[in-house]
């Protein structure tokens, strides 16, 4: 005896459609798909922002071994875009190519010159995702905001030996750094602004073009300025005397950064490499800081004065 097929039913068929157009708006989106590690597992930090730092969106721990976008995607649900390569949204912020606004991303305190997908994590690694304004400054190529990376990452060392100036020579190998006897491409340098320009090339090049180098605050005339992202104004800041940023010490952040504490005296950047050594949050997700002559923060780069 044969079966008699059974009729589609009519209703069925709009719930069809609506989920086949469901899936295709969503190709573009990816849900959190991922647990973060155990508490004594292997782990990378991913952190993102908003407004060069001013706003903490997200700090989650995830699983070393994946590319920088995959582990995105397990901690967040995320609009891309290009073939899944570029952020185009989370967490409540968009990219805007007409308000001049991205999403940015650093790891190990270094701007990669390649894609989110094309970077794998390893133990110990810090990521740092930030929204911002790009029109005043597109390119940052180093930041602070995630010391002691890149010369220490997760109480190892870092991709090589760092020449470093006291008192953060202690405090780096304290963080397990590995510390150069003489010179390196991974640098930390304490000094008077003027001084340093003459010891280390890296600082003299961003000395003459702080734009060039991304450098978000900077030395002008003798006084301490802060850019404003929004404005793109480079602005003095009121009882500042020191700096602490972030430069390549070549063509690649990957292969050699130079972290400089930079006074308008000694004393001044003796003082703020002092309060670094003492508490390494001091930065925590700055692109780079003005310091007063006793070491206290007073304005983090890239973010509106007060």
């Amino acid at each position: 005896m044969r079966r008699r097929r059974r009729a589609t039913r009519p209703q069925a068929l709009p719930i069809l459609a609506a989920l086949l157009l469901a899936a295709a708006l969503l190709g573009g989106c990816e849900r959190r798909a991922q647990d973060p590690p155990a508490a004594d597992a292997p782990a990378a930090s991913l952190v993102a922002t908003a407004d060069f730092g001013a706003e903490r969106l997200l700090a989650e721990r995830v699983e070393p071994g994946r590319s920088v976008m995959r582990a995105l995607r397990g901690a967040t649900r995320v609009d891309t875009a290009h073939g899944g390569g570029f952020v185009a949204g989370m967490l409540g912020r968009e990219s805007d190519a007409e308000g001049r606004r991205d999403w940015f991303f650093f790891v190990n305190g270094a701007a990669p010159p390649v894609g989110a997908e094309d970077v794998r994590l390893e133990d110990g690694d810090a990521v740092w995702w930030d929204h911002r304004a790009w029109g005043a400054l597109a390119f940052v190529p180093a930041v602070v905001g995630s010391w002691p990376a890149p010369f220490a990452r997760g109480g190892r060392p870092g991709p090589g030996p760092v020449a470093a100036d006291p008192p953060l020579r202690d405090a780096l190998a304290q963080a397990g750094a590995r510390i150069a006897e003489g010179d390196s491409p991974w640098r930390v340098r304490v000094g008077a602004h003027e001084d340093l320009v003459a010891r280390d090339p890296a600082w003299r090049r961003a000395a003459a073009d702080p734009d060039g180098a991304g450098l978000t605050v900077s030395v002008d005339g003798g006084r301490i300025v802060a850019l404003d992202g929004e404005s793109g104004r480079r602005e003095p800041v009121p009882g500042a005397r020191a700096l602490i940023a972030a430069v390549p010490t070549g063509e690649d952040p990957r292969e050699g950064i130079l972290v400089v504490v930079a006074g308008l005296d000694a004393a001044a950047s003796r003082a703020a490499a002092e309060r670094l050594a003492d508490d390494p949050a001091l930065v925590r997700d700055a692109y780079a800081l003005a310091l007063d002559g006793a070491g206290e923060p007073l304005r983090a780069g890239g973010r509106p004065g007060g």
